[in-house]
């Protein structure tokens, strides 16, 4: 190794010795603070049944295969052809916005809900009367608190209490 990478490798094990042995941590102490999201952030995906349209230009556009069109229980309106609604599976999101940005209707839409627990990937498969429903709502044992993320110029990240 050249002296010049060795160097390298010395400060970078000396910056992590000395955030590790710092009081001033970069990160938070998750489930008791949890960060509080920006505007536009890209969490797990709120249906509106009522204004979907149908069109299955979600499922079309999903780079991941995540969406997709399900025959949906109800009836449709001549009783004859089945009707088809959108279903996503959550395993295979990437949560691109891709369906979002792409819905005539704006039946679909970003929530800042990310931190959802499931046992099984079986969980994660919302066909459309489970999309319907919303998305779930993370628990936690205590009500935890919101942080912010500021930017320091020395420390980089560091967090607030939001109040």
């Amino acid at each position: 190794m050249s002296v010049d990478k060795t160097i390298r490798h010395v400060k970078a094990l000396a910056t992590g010795i000395k955030y590790l042995v710092s009081s001033k941590r970069m990160t938070l102490m998750y489930p008791d603070e949890i960060e509080e999201f920006p505007d536009g952030y890209r969490g797990m995906i709120k249906y509106n049944w009522d204004t979907c349209i149908k069109c299955g230009l979600c499922a079309m556009v999903c780079p991941a295969d995540a969406m997709k069109m399900y025959i949906s229980k109800e009836e449709s309106e001549e009783g004859k052809k089945p009707v088809r609604r959108p279903g996503i599976n959550y395993a295979r999101c990437v949560f691109c916005g891709f369906c979002v940005a792409i819905c005539p209707t704006n039946s679909l839409k970003f929530t800042k809900v990310h931190d959802v627990v499931y046992n099984t990937l079986e969980e994660q498969v919302y066909p459309p009367e489970k999309f319907r429903e919303g998305v779930p709502k993370p628990q936690y044992k205590k009500k935890p608190k919101k942080m912010r993320a500021i930017l320091d110029e020395e420390r980089g990240l560091r967090y607030e209490p939001v109040e």
